[in-house]
């Protein structure tokens, strides 16, 4: 599935609107203070209360400009030493007690709007500064008697994975981590508990991008009877994708008799048509043809399915889409038929109704999609090798762009990456497909399409 964009979790966003406490747990650089101010930012309309015991304010709002917008001043804390600083000419007031410091985090909750959420961040540093040892829990319970004081939300967070005392005592329990794919970092955020809701996704993937948590969930996209198309991305010194994001990695689009691979990974199903509709679409758009030999799983009427609903000519199926389709279909405008026997042959009508196509249009660009599974099982791996070999140096002399899609677990699959220009991989992550750069090597993206912006657009969400 595609991936939707939220700024946290609904479970735990209703845990915190019904007076919740909350235990946010994750090492060093997962991303608990980002996540938690993101919380913070879900109920600006109340009374929002974080406590630093690592940052001065000054320190705070450089490293998290926009947290500023909904804390103000009344909202941080400065808990870095037992000393709260003066305020309007009073005595500083002074905490050398668990007590002492809950009274005056009660005194900045007890008469604020509602929501009233106050974040710890982090217990471990205020328990250090108190003396406290950290098995005792006296701390929190006292928060917590606080909290139901004064109809607040009390979010606690520790710098540890793995089991706590608190996880006893709070109502939910998020735990956030990240690890390495290839040279490049994979977020996950985790839900472990969240009492009296049921968890739909328990593991989700999030992104740091510009200091700000954003959860990726996964989303289900079809496409209606009418979509409007994305604007155009005038074909220069190569074929615009019309994705911004892999735009930019593939330095302007395709390249001209280049191969560009989809790696598919188990999972992933048919999500690869999110990168490929775009790119033909705007093809199309500029009077460029594309020819299609399906992949398994993806037929000759997901192929028109997928591009009727930017045309509302449908001539422009018949003259722009051609699909290549084998023994058992019928030759008719737009569908053309190989029979499987001889390797050279077809491989030579697919170049031949690519190079037709480019006659009939006075076009001087094709894209070319081929599903190599579905060769492979035509004409068995090593012919189905030399037949994608061929079609790749006649695409390369001919100047035509090339999609090639190999599924993950073909038996001769990587005989077919040196072929590959530019080699994308798909990979399922925690319900939602991901892409990353094999070459050119890139992050991680989460694959996601929407029409928020009045026409249908895929964009890849970089995982930071």
């Amino acid at each position: 599935m595609i991936g939707s964009v939220r700024h946290v979790p609904e479970e735990v966003k209703r845990l915190i609107e019904e007076g919740g406490s909350l235990l946010v747990k994750g090492m060093a650089g997962s991303g608990k203070t980002a996540f938690t101010l993101s919380l913070l930012e879900e109920f600006s309309g109340g009374t929002p209360v974080y406590v630093s015991t690592r940052l001065s304010r000054n320190s705070f709002i450089k490293f998290f400009p926009w947290a500023e917008r909904f804390l103000g001043e009344e909202g941080f804390v400065d808990a870095r030493a037992p000393s709260i600083p003066p305020k309007g000419g009073r005595l500083p007031l002074k905490y050398a007690s668990a007590p002492e410091f809950v009274e005056y985090v009660y005194f900045k909750l007890k008469d604020g709007a509602d929501p009233r959420v106050a974040v710890l961040d982090s217990l471990d540093a205020l328990k250090f500064a108190l003396n406290m040892p950290y098995d005792d829990i006296q701390l929190e319970k006292l928060m917590l008697e606080m909290g139901e004081a004064t109809g607040s939300s009390m979010v606690f967070v520790v710098e540890k994975n793995g089991e706590t005392p608190l996880d006893y005592v709070v109502d939910g329990v998020v735990t956030l981590r990240w690890r390495l794919a290839g040279s490049f970092l994979l977020r996950e955020i985790t839900i472990e508990k969240v009492r009296g809701e049921k968890i739909m996704f328990p593991a989700r993937c999030f992104t740091l991008k510009d200091g700000n948590f954003r959860l990726i969930e996964p989303c289900r996209y079809e496409l209606g009877d009418r979509v409007s198309p994305p604007p155009i991305k005038k074909a220069g010194r190569k074929l615009p994708t019309n994705i911004d994001e892999l735009d930019e990695i593939l330095s302007g689009g395709l390249g001209r008799g280049e191969v560009t691979m989809l790696e598919v990974g188990i999972g992933v199903g048919t999500d690869y048509r999110w990168i490929v509709i775009p790119s033909v679409v705007n093809a199309v758009m500029q009077g460029c043809p594309s020819v299609f030999i399906p992949s398994a799983g993806f037929t000759r009427l997901d192929v028109e399915s997928s591009f009727k609903p930017f045309f509302k000519d449908e001539t422009v199926m018949q003259k722009y889409i051609h699909i290549v389709q084998f023994a058992g279909s019928e030759e008719e405008e737009g569908v053309h038929v190989l029979y499987g026997e001889n390797i050279i042959k077809d491989a030579g009508k697919v170049i031949s109704v690519a190079s037709q196509a480019l006659k009939e249009l006075s076009s001087r660009d094709v894209v070319i999609f081929v599903g190599a599974d579905v060769l492979e099982h035509i004409y068995g791996c090593d012919e189905a090798i030399k037949m994608i070999r061929r079609i790749i140096e006649s695409s390369r002399v001919n100047g035509y762009t090339l999609f090639l899609v190999v599924k993950r677990g073909q038996t001769r699959g990587k005989a077919l990456f040196h072929m590959a220009d530019t080699h994308l991989r798909l990979e399922e992550v925690n319900g939602v497909t991901t892409l990353q750069g094999v070459n050119p090597p890139t992050r991680v993206y989460a694959l996601t399409v929407d029409e928020t912006e009045g026409y249908f657009k895929t964009k890849l969400i970089p995982i930071e």
